[in-house]
């Protein structure tokens, strides 16, 4: 048997009213990502750098685009392999931020998805290979602008803080899948621009200096 509530009845008014005045478009932003530039100062064989445009939707949905550029050019110490790769990337998704229900908070958590995109061609090449029992014949390993396409998808969770009127800093940690890689017969990439080294899942980290744009 249901019963009638009077208050609760209120209480739902009030909150359906209050949900409809939130705005609808609250903000864009853009974001430069600036730990990939940091991680090859400190050592890292892997420069990348990336844009990202976020547009706030009731302070809850949050669409985002990045776009970056990705670089390494580096040989392995232990198998003399040099590879060297450089290509942009393009990534589209969504955030939801979690505390949508507090807009007097300086920031928000979120969590959310992308979907990453890059064709580019690297350069692969190694020490002659010479059959171990007669040293010979000689093979030669060294392939030129090799081309692929590789997609992934990536979960993320995220914070960003308001530091000074319309700027803020944000930082999120990022597991990414790789979805499709176009292969070739004698080689695949090491890294991939936008994923990280070429493996079937792995982690990545941003840092990011946003700013809001007054309109």
């Amino acid at each position: 048997m249901l019963l009638y509530s009077p208050t609760l009845a209120a209480q739902e008014k009030k909150t359906t009213i209050e949900e409809e005045k939130v705005p609808f478009y609250q903000g864009t932003t853009i974001g430069v990502d600036i730990f990939g530039l940091g991680s090859k100062i400190f050592g890292g064989d892997i420069t990348s750098t990336e844009i990202s445009v976020e547009v706030n939707l009731k302070n809850r949905y949050v669409p985002v685009a990045e776009i970056g550029y990705g670089t390494t050019d580096t040989t392995d110490d232990g198998t003399n392999i040099h590879y060297k790769a450089s290509a942009p990337y393009f990534r589209i998704g969504m955030n939801y931020n979690f505390f949508f229900k507090k807009p007097y908070l300086p920031g928000f958590l979120y969590g959310g998805i992308r979907y990453g995109f890059t064709s580019f061609s690297y350069d692969v090449d190694a020490p002659t290979m010479k059959d171990p029992t007669w040293g010979f014949p000689e093979i030669p390993f060294s392939y030129e602008g090799v081309k692929t396409t590789v997609t992934w998808a990536e979960l993320l969770a995220g914070i960003k803080v308001n530091v000074y009127k319309n700027f803020y800093m944000g930082w999120s940690l990022r597991y990414r899948i790789r979805m499709n890689m176009k292969k070739t017969e004698h080689t695949e990439p090491w890294y991939i621009p936008g994923f990280g080294k070429n493996n079937s899942t792995n982690l990545g980290v941003t840092y990011s200096l946003i700013y809001k744009l007054p309109f």
